[in-house]
């Protein structure tokens, strides 16, 4: 019984891992793609604000958001 608990626990923690990395991948790639988004829509603020601290980790997120699912209108409407 011992070793069916082993089992479940390393494949649940292997199961974890893999998220945490493709959560981290696509925040970083989010990142790069927030700042694209702001050069193709020629913005510079939108670009500035995807460099600064403290607000690159909800352009990260939403940039990811974007790749996945395409940009959000208010992006558009707010930076366009």
């Amino acid at each position: 019984m011992e070793s069916i608990k082993n089992l479940f626990v390393s494949v649940f923690g292997a199961a974890a891992g893999a998220v945490m990395i493709g959560f981290f991948g696509l925040y970083a790639i989010g990142s790069l793609y927030w700042l694209w988004m702001a050069i193709q829509i020629s913005s510079f603020w939108m670009f500035v604000i995807g460099l600064l601290g403290p607000t690159m980790f909800f352009t990260g997120l939403i940039g990811g958001y974007s790749m996945l699912f395409g940009a959000p209108e208010w992006i558009y409407n707010t930076f366009g």
